[in-house]
């Protein structure tokens, strides 16, 4: 990629700031500078939980959706153990049978997986899939590598960015709840807290979601 276009992707990929819509736009570029790549999805797994956290149209979703109901497909091996998965034709490839007469039958001839580089437990992969034969050479394979390494960075600002919004917001919260405390019982702003503290304790619940409760009229003892 020349630098003009490496510089127009940055700069589309971070046009957002909240992660859910880097996704989205991660997906959409995709499609725009990868060759071959007519449809695009990001997979996410959090833990043991794997979702299609954005697409690019139905048919990508349709296709994504096999891999889940059939428990096999390169956007699967990819976050488990690989960089890269390619599959130049569906009709022909062995690894995963039953996704590929599949994914044929809906139209999809090749498709490219990438993982895309982000903090463990925390793992988002590329897939990228053409309508046509050997959709991916050698060009769109190294494009599409760049890219990911792009679309990573642009992720982790947007992941770094929501988690601080997050925290703040959460920090408002209890700051709001701490005042309702104190005003209803007459607390102190550390003893206020640790009411919040201790009840969170109590019951297990997160200390977040406490203060959402008195914020909204619960009673602590309820």
């Amino acid at each position: 990629m020349k630098d003009v276009e490496l510089a127009r992707i940055v700069e589309q990929l971070s046009t957002e700031t909240e992660e859910i819509y880097t996704l989205q736009q991660v997906v959409d570029q995709a499609v725009l500078h990868v060759p071959g790549c007519d449809m695009c999805s990001v997979f996410v797994r959090r833990g043991d939980v794997v979702e299609v956290a954005a697409t690019t149209d139905a048919l990508a979703s349709r296709v994504d959706d096999l891999q889940f109901d059939l428990g096999e497909g390169p956007c699967l091996t990819v976050l488990d153990d690989h960089e890269i998965a390619s599959v130049p034709d569906t009709a022909t490839e062995v690894r995963w049978p039953r996704w590929t007469d599949a994914a044929r039958a809906e139209g999809v001839r090749s498709s490219l997986s990438v993982r895309l580089a982000v903090d463990s437990p925390y793992f988002a992969c590329l897939n990228m899939y053409s309508r046509e034969l050997d959709g991916f050479d050698t060009d769109a394979i190294d494009r599409s590598i760049v890219y990911a390494r792009l679309a990573s960075v642009a992720l982790l600002q947007a992941r770094e960015i929501t988690g601080l919004r997050s925290a703040l917001q959460n920090r408002l919260i209890i700051g709001a709840a701490q005042g309702i405390l104190m005003e209803r019982y007459g607390l102190s702003l550390n003893r206020a807290f640790e009411v919040l503290r201790r009840r969170s304790n109590e019951t297990n619940t997160k200390l977040r979601d406490v203060a959402q409760g008195v914020v909204d009229g619960l009673q602590l003892g309820g």
